[in-house]
């Protein structure tokens, strides 16, 4: 049996593609900056959307933390 992808699942990953390409052209950027970047670009902030990007793209890579406001931030990188 086939499972078929649903709608609202490839538009997530449309959606996850976006923030790698975003990044590849951006990066490095902290998720601060990401949802700054979607919301600049019309697009729906999404939690999970943001971790499936990060997390599981062979391509993006945390690249260290720094400071802002107060607050430690992780950044993320695009990696060839």
């Amino acid at each position: 049996m086939r499972r078929r992808w649903t709608e609202e699942r490839r538009q997530n990953r449309i959606e996850a593609n976006w923030i790698v390409a975003w990044l590849r052209d951006n990066g490095p950027a902290t998720i601060r900056e990401i949802v700054t970047a979607l919301e600049g670009a019309g697009r729906d902030v999404k939690a999970h959307v943001i971790r499936r990007a990060l997390q599981k793209s062979q391509f993006i890579e945390k690249t260290g933390e720094i400071e802002i406001e107060g607050e430690i931030h992780s950044q993320y990188e695009f990696i060839d």
